[in-house]
């Protein structure tokens, strides 16, 4: 699959978000679209430079303060073999006054998340401040318009685990809709592997299910970083075992129009723990 990597910087003053109309962007008689801050990542060039680069060209700017928000995939639709990786960054300021680029935007806002509902941002934005935002967690009446009318994601969370490691082994998953309710949950033993392996595994599983359902968009959630990191292209997997499932989930995730991959800590990822337990102690109740 081809990959397209793209910088999105939501750039913050308090509770407030710039938002940009590019040059040439509006048609006569429709409203305006508003984007976040994005720009290509050059050749050779370190994310963080990049961000610095196109606030500086865009913006008339220089950077205050910059934080790794998020990794986000996105499939297009028309093409499963292109997706496009948005490096999102939490970016603030040095100093108030911009000195807008006229030759890439024409005009801007600084809004809250709640008066974002009254522009048109386009859909990448709006999937990308669903997913930073914690969409699904905040209720869709905090959401811009544009996300509630075409995000349609759900939430997987997923969770693998080994006594022993290696040793009994399950996996886990948990998946919410876009209003919270629970649209499926299970787990299953898996057999004598080691902890790394039942991760894996147990995505696999949850993939499976939300293509069961016929979800299109998903935010996957994993309390382990190293899949995390790895499903996001952020580094290559270097265990040989691995390969071999990450490769049949890189075919299923094609299957997807948009998905992202996003680290939580484990006290949120507590249901698709349970589903491991629940299997491993099924499984150590009937050896005895």
């Amino acid at each position: 699959m081809k990959q397209r990597v793209r910088i999105v910087a939501i750039i913050r003053d308090n509770d407030r978000m710039l938002l940009l109309e590019r040059s040439g962007g509006r048609v006569d008689g429709e409203q305006p679209s508003f984007e976040l801050l994005s720009g290509k990542l050059d050749a050779g060039e370190q994310p963080e430079d990049s961000v610095a680069r196109i606030v500086h060209e865009s913006l008339g700017k220089s950077i205050k303060n910059i934080k790794l928000s998020d990794v986000v995939t996105l499939v297009d639709s028309t093409d499963t073999e292109v997706s496009s990786l948005y490096v999102v960054y939490s970016v603030s300021l040095a100093g108030h006054k911009l000195h807008l680029n006229k030759d890439r935007y024409s005009t801007f806002e600084w809004v809250s998340l709640q008066e974002a509902k009254n522009l048109h941002i386009n859909s990448v934005s709006a999937y990308i401040l669903g997913v930073t935002h914690q969409a699904l967690h905040e209720g869709a009446q905090d959401l811009p318009v544009e996300l509630e009318q075409t995000s349609g994601f759900a939430i997987v969370h997923t969770d693998g685990g080994s006594r022993g490691n290696p040793g009994s082994s399950a996996a886990g998953y948990y998946i919410l809709s876009p209003e919270g309710a629970v649209l499926a949950r299970g787990g299953e033993f898996i057999g004598i592997t080691n902890s790394r392996q039942a991760e894996y595994v147990a995505l696999k599983f949850g993939i499976e299910k939300a293509l069961e359902l016929g979800l299109k968009r998903v935010i996957f959630k994993l309390d382990n970083l190293m899949v995390v990191g790895h499903m996001n292209g952020l580094y290559k997997i270097k265990n040989r075992e691995l390969w071999p499932i990450y490769d049949e989930i890189a075919e299923l995730l094609k299957k997807f129009e948009a998905y992202s991959f996003v680290h939580v800590r484990r006290e949120y990822n507590t249901e698709a723990d349970a589903e491991v337990n629940r299997v491993l102690d099924e499984k150590a109740q009937g050896m005895l």
